[in-house]
């Protein structure tokens, strides 16, 4: 058995591809293979794959996408308010009116939403309490003595 070249050289991968000058320097191969970051990346978690579809949309996409999903404010869709000039007088009520209803609405949606978790909270603890109570029951029907 003669002894290889190779088992006497240690082995280390090279990063020189990388640099600028030596970027040519890599096999024609490598150079035509197909990027699998970004499939991977799509494929890895649903939530990364939702950051890399918005992040190729413009933000008015992005806005219109939630606007017509029907998220957004019902105020705002109710009133449809327009820009318009006015005495600088007249813009501060106008502001805190609106600033009021639309902290107003913004706390009502909060309070459905929590209403709602504690709903489901509710509903998830009632079967644990249920199976709690009956072992509980079971204890104290053996620990009583029969006569």
């Amino acid at each position: 058995m003669a002894p290889s070249d190779n088992s006497s050289a240690a082995q280390t991968t090279s990063f020189a591809g990388k640099h600028p000058e030596l970027a040519n320097d890599n096999p024609e191969s490598f150079r035509q293979a197909p990027p699998l970051h970004r499939a991977f990346d799509l494929a890895r978690d649903p939530y990364i794959a939702k950051q890399i579809m918005a992040m190729e949309q413009t933000e008015a996409q992005r806005r219109g996408d939630t606007e017509r999903s029907g998220g957004g404010s019902q105020m705002v869709k109710r009133d449809k308010p327009f820009p318009e000039l006015r005495p600088e007088f007249v813009q501060a009520p106008i502001r805190e009116t609106f600033n009021r209803a639309w902290l107003r609405e913004q706390r009502d949606a909060r309070l459905a939403d929590l209403n709602r978790q504690r709903e489901q909270h509710r509903t998830l603890e009632q079967p644990e309490q249920t199976m709690q109570m009956n072992a509980e029951t079971k204890m104290q029907k053996q620990r009583v003595p029969q006569r």
